[in-house]
């Protein structure tokens, strides 16, 4: 019954700053924070989900 801490933070900061970022590059005149938040919460979604299945190992337990 080991104790096992996990650190995601890191991992979520630099997923939403990828997405954020690929909207300012692929589309520099954007500047309302609701669409390129929205692509990065898209990214913060997919790779929790990745952490949640393959790291944490709790895929189908909801």
């Amino acid at each position: 019954m080991a104790v096992c801490k996990i650190n995601i933070d890191s991992d979520i900061r630099l997923a939403m700053t990828a997405g954020i970022r690929r909207v300012m590059s692929n589309q520099p005149d954007v500047f309302d924070p609701r669409t390129y938040l929205s692509v990065a919460r898209d990214e913060v979604r997919k790779m929790v989900m990745h952490k949640i299945t393959t790291v944490l190992g709790s895929q189908n337990t909801l």
